[in-house]
């Protein structure tokens, strides 16, 4: 059983498009849908699916170009162009691109059953299913731990089965082997910490690598290589970030230590010696709240206690606490508690909390 992906920004022409399937006798499992050429390239990452069918005309990324999009990271997919358009030249785009057929709107249900049925055939003809056996989740938890010996070793498994298959797997197939695996452990990575900025760039890399693939031996040194790229990746995410902790709780502790005096994001950054810009990002990224707002929730914390526990009154408690005046200070309480300054100390004098 196959999975289609069909690509319109018109929702009648998927509709259509999706009744005529769903009414056929095709081996299709599932069928997916897509509004353009960029939300079709992220349902393919996503779904992987064996068939997309697409309208050669939508806004942005357009069919043709989606096509050759898909065609470079997973050869095996067949993809069919859809178009109102007679014209030569799209079919000679839509063949450059590597589509396996082009049909002209609008669409007859026949032929386009009858052109879904050949690509399912060219499929089934040649297209590598791994086998149950060959189970990718011990080695997306080895990636996730960083384990690189263990992840090595599960890798190795995984190549040794798919060297048992038969017949050997072409070229092209073992490219979208390839690929498969390092969508699988590039996801292991991003979820585990690393930074979407470097997966991305390596991703690239490992994109260009992959295409000089030429054997089952080639595919395998190639594979090592990605594993031991993305689990340093990896590696260096969590040192950055235990490292961000460690400043981020010498920052907690200086806006502890000094919350009564007029301190700024630039004098807290000063002190952990980082830039404004990247204390707060890491900031709000590791706790939640934004620096101002830590800050203001320091001082109402600490407002609440003398409100309770003293008889200073609310304009030297304001002052004692680092808020700028009473009125700005009292707008602020209310606005967090409910109640006024005045009205939290008659509710709760003589408390111990």
């Amino acid at each position: 059983m196959y999975k289609v992906l069909l690509v319109d920004d018109e929702e009648l022409e998927r509709k259509i498009l999706w009744l005529t399937l769903q009414n056929s006798d095709l081996p299709i499992a599932t069928i997916h849908e897509a509004v353009n050429g960029r939300d079709a390239l992220e349902k393919v990452h996503l779904l992987q699916p064996d068939l997309v069918i697409m309208d050669i005309k939508m806004p942005g990324i357009d069919g043709i170009e989606a096509t050759k999009q898909i065609k470079s990271f997973y050869p095996s997919t067949e993809v069919i162009i859809l178009t109102a358009y007679g014209k030569f030249s799209y079919s000679q785009k839509a063949i450059k691109a590597q589509a396996t057929d082009y049909l002209l709107k609008p669409i007859q249900p026949q032929l386009l059953v009858e052109a879904v049925r050949q690509a399912l055939n060219r499929l089934s003809r040649q297209k590598f299913q791994p086998g149950p056996a060959m189970d990718f989740t011990k080695l997306e938890e080895l990636v996730k731990a960083g384990d690189l010996s263990e992840g090595k070793r599960q890798l190795a498994l995984i190549f040794a089965q798919l060297a048992e298959v038969e017949p050997l797997p072409s070229t092209a197939l073992l490219y979208s082997f390839g690929l498969r695996l390092m969508v699988i452990v590039l996801q292991s990575t991003l979820s585990a910490g690393a930074d979407p900025r470097e997966v991305t760039s390596t991703e690239h890399d490992l994109v260009q690598n992959l295409s000089h693939i030429t054997s089952h031996a080639t595919l395998e040194a190639w594979g090592d290589g990605m594993l031991e790229k993305c689990i340093r990746l990896l590696g260096s995410a969590i040192q950055q970030h235990n490292q961000g902790l460690t400043l981020i709780r010498k920052a907690m502790e200086y806006i502890d230590d000094n919350y009564a005096e007029n301190i700024s994001l630039n004098m807290v950054a000063k002190h952990v010696h980082l830039s404004p810009a990247y204390l707060s990002r890491i900031f709000n990224k590791n706790t939640g709240v934004g620096f101002t707002d830590y800050l203001t929730q320091v001082r109402l914390k600490k407002a609440k206690h003398q409100l309770r526990r003293s008889a200073e009154t609310i304009d030297q408690i304001a002052i004692a606490t680092g808020f700028n005046s009473s009125s700005y200070f009292s707008a602020i309480f209310k606005k967090s508690e409910g109640l006024t300054p005045s009205e939290y100390r008659g509710k709760h004098s003589g408390g111990s909390k």
